[in-house]
């Protein structure tokens, strides 16, 4: 199982990759158009609704060509789609774009997650919360590469063609992950109303995705609007995003095993919500970063816990509670940012990331669900 776990964790990283480039390219996407948050909002909408409506397909898509082809099939729209972002001459064709990327993105994080689930399963072992530092590692190394980069004076539509050949190079992992028969299989019936304790694992999982998706989408915008970052540094917001949650994953399970895993959670909430109140009332744009980090560091291993307990919800099988879950989480990573803008276009970001800090809050008293 040595080389499947690898390639595994390739996956997640390359998944990273991709998640990483649609953040970086939303500033620019604001500075080349001219928009306005609320405008940049609804934009923002085109990548959550594509993500949304291609979750439906996205389990029957696995159940008839498997999870690893659909992994690949997944990826080469995202590398398709990559640079086309970053040329679109036009909101309309940004818009456009941002929702066949959000749907093949969405495709793509759920057929590698099934995969994720039968690697684990033959191991033997918890391995989620690695896969998924994994991924937090793509998202870091592919900022800091584009910062790099642009500090070389590359123009960011020839780093987006870079980014999706790297991409490319990493999917020939794909190749020796498990095939269609290794699947896991569905068992009992197709669909079942989610019970109350789904429920609320699924919000507890929104406001974390939110959390995550805002981070993406808004902490470079603004660094660099409401702080007066250079465009080559604040993007640092968001890598110390990455930094923080990549090291909390890797992290999570032992800790959570020392301490338990509502008060993992409980801490985790406190941590993020603290880092929003840095970024939102000291004015200092490299303590803001620092925020971001704390963001970051306290969100990391909510998912993770969340996951863990679907697997547990009494009176539903893993097979229905985990896909509402998951589902309910992945909207907050898409329409999440999206309710950020248009808040922000009334009230202003710092408001609108205060929202995303009052969620977290109420995630504070939820945290005896994960057990």
């Amino acid at each position: 199982m040595i080389v499947p776990l690898l390639r595994m964790r390739l996956i997640f990283a390359m998944a990273g990759l991709g998640i990483s480039v649609w953040a970086l390219t939303v500033p620019f996407a604001k500075i080349r158009f001219h928009l306005s948050d609320g405008t940049l909002g609804f934009m923002l909408l085109a990548g959550g609704m594509g993500g949304t409506l291609v979750m439906p397909f996205a389990g029957l898509a696995v159940a008839r060509w498997g999870s690893r082809a659909t992994v690949i099939g997944a990826t080469i729209g995202v590398m398709a789609l990559m640079p086309l972002l970053a040329i679109a001459p036009t909101p309309f064709a940004f818009t456009a774009i941002l929702l066949f990327y959000g749907a093949c993105f969405g495709l793509l994080d759920i057929a590698m997650n099934a995969q994720g689930a039968v690697v684990e399963a033959r191991d033997g072992r918890l391995q989620m919360s690695g896969f998924h530092g994994c991924y937090s590692i793509g998202t870091l190394g592919v900022s800091l590469a584009i910062i790099l980069l642009l500090r070389l004076h590359l123009t960011y539509p020839l780093c987006s063609v870079l980014a999706a050949i790297v991409m490319g190079l990493m999917l020939l992992s794909a190749r020796g992950l498990i095939g269609k028969s290794g699947d896991a299989p569905v068992s009992g019936r197709h669909f079942a109303w989610p019970n109350r304790a789904t429920i609320v694992l699924g919000l507890c999982c929104f406001a974390c995705f939110m959390t995550e998706g805002v981070a993406t989408d808004w902490s470079t915008i603004y660094l660099r609007f409401n702080r007066g970052m250079a465009l080559d540094t604040a993007p640092y917001g968001y890598a110390a995003f990455a930094v923080a949650m990549t090291a909390s994953r890797f992290l999570g399970d032992a800790v959570a095993t020392r301490l338990g895993k509502p008060v993992i959670m409980r801490l985790g909430c406190a941590l993020a919500v603290l880092g929003f109140g840095l970024a939102i009332f000291i004015k200092t744009g490299w303590v803001d970063v620092l925020g971001f980090g704390l963001v970051g560091l306290g969100t990391a291993n909510i998912a993770p816990l969340v996951f863990s307990a679907a697997a547990r919800v009494p009176g539903m099988s893993a097979s229905h509670s985990a896909p509402a879950i998951m589902a309910l989480g992945y909207s907050g990573f898409l329409i999440g940012p999206v309710i950020i803008g248009l808040v922000a276009n009334h009230l202003g970001l710092g408001f609108a990331l205060g929202v995303d800090a009052v969620l977290l809050g109420a995630t504070f008293f939820a945290a005896k669900a994960v057990v």
